[in-house]
């Protein structure tokens, strides 16, 4: 699995690339995601959040995480490729790219009375199941979701602490 991270410059010291990586391989692995899955994940502020959240989703406000994926519910006529996952692209699937605020994380983790890590380690996993062609739309889908969630969020404890 390929995980690229970006992480803007002022809040480089305040995360560890390996740890971000590490979490969303196991969060990945938890999903039986393809061995050749890639995806990226990308730390930023409040402002540039805002933009991206008002630009693809015409709120104009910052926001946790966003997930642009590349899941593609149609992705193929023929019986190669399976509909219900992403096409594949020079060899490995590419799922799309997380986004998310560290200072939301940071105030999320703190409202909630938890670690950073906590936070992010929630945030990555709803962020990879939008990759992966989760929603919550629906209130039934929204249920499926947050169950698997949740049972994710259990898995990775010893992780997030």
């Amino acid at each position: 699995m390929r995980i690229d991270i970006t992480i803007d410059k002022e809040f480089k010291k305040d995360l560890s690339v390996p740890w971000l990586r590490g979490v969303a391989r196991q969060i990945l692995v938890a999903q039986c995601a393809e061995s050749s899955s890639e995806m990226g994940i990308y730390i930023t502020g409040q402002e540039r959040i805002r933009e991206l959240n008002r630009i693809y989703r015409h709120k104009d406000h910052p926001t946790d995480v966003l997930s642009f994926s590349f899941f593609v519910r149609e992705a193929a006529a023929d019986a190669t490729t399976h509909p219900d996952f992403p096409v594949q692209i020079d060899g490995g699937i590419n799922l799309g790219e997380v986004v998310i605020s560290l200072p939301q994380a940071q105030l999320q983790a703190a409202e909630f009375g938890h670690p950073l890590k906590k936070e992010l380690g929630r945030l990555l996993i709803h962020g990879i199941m939008h990759l992966l062609g989760f929603d919550h739309e629906k209130e039934s889908d929204a249920e499926i979701m947050e169950d698997r969630e949740l049972q994710i969020l259990k898995e990775l404890e010893p992780s997030l602490s």
